[in-house]
């Protein structure tokens, strides 16, 4: 049997053709990596801002980690807002606006808030003073209290006393 021996203008052809398919693979590639990197930004901005927000049905939970409806639909009106190009702080004031500064679950650093920040480093800050003064005064305390010598009398009883244990 004989082989029939190809022109080299369908070698051409071929090469041609793998050559569209290789460049299309590395184009797609590179606009797919491009594409979740969008996701992937996408993402993290929401789960930052939900995580953000607290759940006005459960008590304590953030919206992020709550599966309650009304979670449901503040998350879906955050996507909302992403996808309508709002920054995180115009989408956090929409919701102070709508639910007051309640929704936040850390409070905002001014004002009267700002006592919620500062009180509790105030209070660290005093009680390692108080911790430190008193210690220096659990220090300076004498180690070893001197006795009252004993009389004379005491003196004799007690050698009696030991005497009568060693003989014992």
């Amino acid at each position: 049997m004989s082989y029939p021996i190809k022109n080299s203008i369908n070698y051409q052809f071929n090469f041609s053709w793998i050559t569209i398919l290789l460049t299309f693979i590395l184009l797609s590639t590179i606009f797919s990596d491009s594409k979740a990197k969008e996701h992937e930004d996408f993402s993290e901005r929401f789960r930052k801002l939900s995580n953000e927000l607290r759940c006005p049905t459960c008590q304590g939970l953030s919206v992020q980690d709550s599966e309650a409806g009304f979670s449901k639909s503040i998350k879906n009106k955050i996507i909302e807002l992403i996808k309508e190009g709002k920054t995180d702080i115009e989408i956090m004031a929409y919701f102070v606006e709508r639910y007051g500064e309640w929704i936040l679950r850390s409070p905002t650093k001014t004002g009267f808030n700002l006592v919620l920040w500062l009180l509790p480093i105030v209070g660290i800050f005093f009680g390692l003073i108080f911790v430190l003064f008193r210690s220096k005064s659990w220090v300076r305390q004498p180690k070893y209290v001197n006795l009252a010598s004993l009389t004379e009398e005491e003196e004799r009883v007690l050698k009696e006393d030991l005497a009568q244990f060693k003989e014992s």
